[in-house]
Formats: structure tokens, sequence, C-alpha cells
């Protein structure tokens, strides 16, 4: 299948104001959408199968991303995530 850009921005499939802003920052055009996912059963699953705080955020990250993607076709869709690690 081959993907076909038909906008110049992005959709950022995150809520984050600070990605937002360090998107614009480096001028890039960016369309929030929010995911909604729901991320506590997924985040206590990857963790009660011992998954690292690095796979629990790229994973997360993903599943946003694919969520937003699945109805905004043609248009690059970023997820992101963050996780805070206390036990370093």
């Amino acid at each position: 299948m081959k993907y076909t850009q038909t906008k110049s921005e992005i959709i950022l499939a995150s809520k984050s104001e600070v990605r937002k802003k360090i998107l614009e920052r480096n001028n890039i055009k960016c369309k929030v959408v929010a995911s909604n996912l729901d991320e506590e059963p997924i985040k206590k699953s990857l963790e009660k199968d011992g998954a690292s705080p690095e796979l629990i955020c790229k994973n997360l990250a993903e599943l946003k991303a694919l969520k937003v993607s699945s109805s905004n076709q043609n248009i690059i869709v970023l997820g992101a995530d963050s996780v805070i690690n206390l036990d370093n």
C-alpha cells in the first residue's frame, strides 16, 4: 500500500500542550486529536508481564497513534507518552 500525505500538517495524538509547543517551535504544524485511550488497564497488563517503563511508554504511544490514525487516513499521526521511573 502506498502512502500519500494530503495535508501539510501532522496530527499529535496527545493532549500535551508541551509536546504541541515543541513541534510548533520547530516549525511543524500540528493538530491535536486526543486518543482518549484508557491507559490504566494497558499499563497494569504490561507491568504484570514485567515490561520496562520504556516498553510501556512505547506501547502507549503506538496505541494512541493507531487509534487516532484509524479515523485520520493520509495524514501522519504522532503518538507520544512519558513514564517516570522512580526505581532507577
